[in-house]
């Protein structure tokens, strides 16, 4: 399983916990806190993997892009001219 799924997988087990703590106790009790804590880290860390998985197929992207020639040069111009007559 991708890293991203289990990701998902463990954010909503943290989150479903939190839900869990928070009826059983006060907002303010330190195991709700906490678990509020390991969630928030949780989502930075998912954010943080996708963002780097953006930046590396817009990486792959630009790098496909940079190689690919955008304009026709002389010798192409010339072998299309050339081949139409």
């Amino acid at each position: 399983m991708r890293e991203e799924e289990c990701l998902k997988q463990i954010l909503e087990q943290a989150r479903q916990d939190l839900n869990n703590l928070q009826y059983q106790y006060d907002l303010d009790h330190p195991a709700v806190l906490h678990q509020s804590m390991v969630l928030d880290e949780l989502i930075n860390q998912y954010t943080r993997s996708s963002i780097t998985q953006v930046k590396k197929r817009s990486g792959a992207a630009i790098n496909r892009l940079a190689s690919e020639e955008l304009w026709p040069t002389r010798s192409q111009l010339y072998r299309t001219a050339n081949s139409a007559s």
